[in-house]
């Protein structure tokens, strides 16, 4: 039975009307699927992963059908409800402390507000964590280029010093520059 990644909806069964979508191809639109999700950047979907559409705005969806556009991204995601967040919400240090909080605690409005600056904090990390791959991967591809056009050059100076070497082509001369006064 097919389940969503972020709420886990499908495993009981109850929400069977609910259609679900897998993870874009695209590397760009899945970076975002995966940002929005709050999930670590170094989280990749599996071929089973899927996203359920309350997760997406109408606008997401193809005019009078349940068919994502291409470029869709899911932007509601409420992480005070998420179960997928054993991985990212209370690492291990800070499990203790939490539990410590009183029920009248988790119920105050401020541990709520607390909770949504963290996870959001949480997911601008995780964004900035994949936009710092993706410039690792820049700067190598730019590197490797370089370093072929440094090769290419080493080689055409060698052939250009074969080729005088061997009196192809003239020596370059340096010329004078013309004289620029008028002459009556």
């Amino acid at each position: 039975m097919q389940t969503c990644d972020f709420c886990d909806c499908g495993q009981d069964g109850g929400r069977g009307d609910v259609p679900f979508y897998q993870f874009p191809q695209q590397e760009e639109i899945l970076r975002r699927w995966i940002t929005n999700m709050g999930r670590d950047a170094e989280w990749a979907p599996s071929e089973s992963s899927a996203l359920c559409s309350s997760h997406f705005t109408p606008d997401c969806f193809e005019s009078g059908s349940s068919r994502l556009h291409t470029n869709a991204i899911p932007t509601i995601f409420d992480f005070t409800q998420s179960k997928n967040q054993k991985d990212t919400e209370n690492p291990p240090q800070y499990q203790e402390a939490t539990t410590e909080l009183t029920d009248s605690s988790k119920s105050c409005d401020c541990y709520k507000r607390l909770q949504a600056t963290e996870r959001f904090y949480q997911m601008k990390l995780a964004a900035a964590q994949l936009q710092i791959k993706e410039y690792k991967n820049n700067l190598t591809e730019e590197s490797r280029k370089a370093t072929q056009w440094q090769k290419r050059a080493i080689v055409l100076q060698s052939a250009i010093r074969a080729m005088r070497q061997s009196r192809s082509i003239p020596a370059i001369r340096k010329t004078s520059t013309p004289n620029t006064k008028n002459v009556d």
